[in-house]
């Protein structure tokens, strides 16, 4: 059974139209905002700004990302289970969007309140932010199930998904910190972090509902007329598909070992470039750079793909991302402009496991149907928005307690063992990452051809 399109939502050749295309896309810009906005700024903000320690920034990391991992199954679940005459994952995206603009713009925000209470808001807030970040991103994850199940199709739609994530990425990167010294000043820094987070999210909500205009679920993604399954047997069922789904588990595992390790990348870049490099300054033209990589790269790795297969990119990106990231760890005196050009090899090589996960994560649905008879889209997605955020979460409290143990001390010169210990967390611990990953992946055997046998298996089953 072949899904059913809007007319403007088909392209002459029977695929998705380029305002479909495009709609779906320009979401992630929006979700990307917010996403590098946390990653990148979050525990700076706290550390440097609040004046939190950075061990217990990073466990409150750590307990908002395992209460955001816990919420992904659960919207999953709820996603699932939406029936509505907009469909089961739009609605989210119009009726989510304001309330996280809101929530992300109070978590940089800095009330007058003892550190005690301080830690307390900046947890609190966390939460919030992150509750209403899966309300919105696991259904528009979803979307990409539902509105394609050719393979193909979802290669393309990932890489134009991804360009569009990582122009969010370097928006924020620019526009955060210089919206911050603009709005606020030298003397008022807490409060521009909090304005120029109010403006990204106005930015976001644009991106969201521009995505819900642009694209439609087709009538029978929407599944209106089908019964809702019991809450408990149908989570229970779920959880024993994924533990015998090979494919599932490897693409998450694989997944997993790059986000833990490349979450203390991401997380200490601020300070590699403050303490190791000496140029602060340079973040805020820096990153963009980085992400201006990824964003090139893009068309490359769907090139790759194409040519070869997902697992091959995959694994080209995992020798890529060991090689430049090594390079970090060599021990030089890094010159600005080759640390920022190793920094970018990084970024671009990292880009694989990006276009690879999101390309690859919606083909076990349908394996995951043909197997087990059972296809839930957003469970899926939730399921690996749980692991990917459990990654992110240690990893984040591990660096913050890396840090701390090696004698980091904010805003004064750093000893070698903490100059060390940043540039570690740049190059040697994601080159192990790369490395454990192309072990994973080596088995991934969820092909291209075998993926239109298992949609051809299932559109038999389901023809008159």
């Amino acid at each position: 059974m072949q899904l059913q399109q809007a007319p403007w939502q088909r392209a002459r050749g029977g695929g998705l139209s380029a305002r479909a295309r495009y709609g779906f896309a320009i979401g992630d810009f929006g979700f990307n905002l917010y996403w590098q906005g946390l990653g990148l700024f979050l525990i700076y903000f706290q550390t440097d700004v609040l004046g939190i320690p950075a061990a217990v920034a990073g466990t409150c990391y750590l307990i908002a990302s395992v209460w955001d991992g816990m919420t992904d199954p659960i919207m999953g679940v709820i996603a699932d289970r939406t029936r509505t005459r907009w469909g089961r994952y739009r609605p989210f995206l119009l009726f989510g969007s304001a309330p996280l603009a809101i929530a992300f713009a109070l978590t940089f925000s800095a009330p007058h309140l003892p550190l005690p209470w301080l830690i307390g808001y900046t947890l609190l807030t966390q939460m919030l932010v992150r509750a209403l970040y899966t309300a919105v991103a696991i259904p528009y994850s979803s979307l990409s199930v539902a509105i394609t199940r050719d393979s193909d199709e979802r290669t393309a739609l990932t890489g134009l998904r991804m360009q569009c994530a990582f122009l969010g990425g370097a928006a924020v990167a620019y526009l955060m910190p210089a919206l911050a010294d603009w709005l606020g000043g030298a003397q008022a820094r807490s409060k521009g972090y909090e304005l120029a987070a109010a403006v990204i999210g106005v930015l976001a909500t644009c991106a969201f509902l521009l995505c819900f205009v642009a694209v439609r679920e087709p009538p029978d993604a929407k599944g209106a007329a089908q019964p809702v399954p019991p809450l408990l047997p149908d989570a229970w069922a779920f959880l024993r598909v994924v533990r015998g789904s090979g494919p599932l588990l490897r693409v998450l595992l694989g997944k997993f070992l790059i986000t833990f390790t490349m979450t203390m990348h991401t997380r200490n870049m601020v300070y590699f470039f403050k303490y190791v490099l000496g140029a602060v300054q340079a973040v805020r033209y820096a990153v963009p750079l980085l992400i201006a990589a990824s964003v090139i790269s893009v068309p490359l790795w769907v090139w790759v793909i194409r040519r070869t297969s997902k697992r091959s990119a995959w694994l080209l990106g995992c020798l890529a991302t060991a090689v430049f990231a090594l390079c970090l760890q060599l021990p030089l005196q890094l010159p600005l402009p080759l640390a920022i050009a190793l920094l970018s090899g990084v970024a671009a090589s990292t880009t694989a496991y990006a276009v690879c996960f999101w390309a690859m994560l919606p083909d076990t649905v349908e394996y995951n149907e043909w197997r087990f008879g059972r296809r839930d889209e957003a469970k899926v997605f939730g399921f690996a928005s749980f692991t990917q955020k459990i990654a992110m979460g240690l990893s984040a409290v591990i660096a913050g307690l890396y840090l701390d143990h090696s004698g980091y001390l904010a805003n004064q010169a750093q000893s070698p063992a903490t100059l060390g210990a940043i540039r570690s967390t740049m190059g040697l611990i994601p080159a192990a990452g790369a490395l454990l990953s192309l072990l994973v992946m080596r088995g991934y055997a969820l092909d291209d051809a075998a993926h239109r046998r298992i949609v051809n298996a299932l559109d038999a089953k389901t023809a008159p």
